[in-house]
């Protein structure tokens, strides 16, 4: 029986060299699969697994781009975040926006964006929700910040490195949507603020 780990097992593939992984008993190739997984869901460098996972339960296609939008279907902007268990940071509903400017903002304003934010455990999805960019309370979060930073208006070689947002800022919108929650949900309470968690409480019911 031939044993491999993690990192043999991506040096084979890579090398083109199958010949070893298909050697493999089925016990070790599952063990192999879930390590697999687990590295890519918690990556730290990349959201692309957690985006797709995201994009998957909206039974959306995920975008082959790098640039643009999340999905070449419409547009749609997912905000995954990834906490690990004995990290001491909450889910409160938050994203950023990297790079930002009053010309990517008025595009999002004018394409109607759908805004997707998710929550991940150690890889494991928690909750999603949705709500549209132009969202009253949202945009005017959003002009805030760029109106901070950006009092002129885009200027060239300048933005706002990152604009964020949270759950406050799109509560009460009416495309305010509860897309899934973990049947395990009550078990994390802790990881996340009171006001969000019972807002997904309700609304789940």
């Amino acid at each position: 029986m031939y044993c491999m780990n993690l990192s043999e097992l991506k040096l084979n593939y890579s090398l083109g060299d199958n010949s070893k992984i298909l050697e493999l008993d089925d016990k070790t190739k599952e063990t192999l699969l879930l390590g697999l997984l687990n590295e890519m869901s918690n990556d730290k460098n990349s959201s692309l697994f957690r985006e797709g996972v995201t994009l998957g339960i909206l039974g959306v296609k995920q975008s082959v781009h790098k640039l643009g939008y999340d999905s070449d279907e419409y547009p749609i902007e997912v905000k995954p975040k990834n906490l690990s268990s004995d990290s001491t940071k909450k889910f409160d509903g938050s994203g950023n926006f990297s790079d930002f400017t009053w010309k990517r903002h008025k595009k999002y304003k004018d394409d109607k964006v759908k805004m997707v934010v998710s929550g991940f455990l150690d890889g494991k999805l928690l909750f999603l929700v949705s709500f549209q960019y132009n969202s009253v309370d949202f945009v005017n979060e959003i002009e805030r910040q760029l109106t901070k930073h950006l009092p002129n208006g885009d200027e060239l070689n300048r933005y706002v490195r990152s604009v964020k947002f949270s759950y406050l800022h799109f509560k009460n919108s009416d495309s305010f949507r509860l897309e899934y929650i973990s049947p395990m949900i009550s078990e994390y309470e802790h990881k996340f603020t009171k006001p969000f968690f019972k807002s997904l409480i309700e609304y789940g019911n």
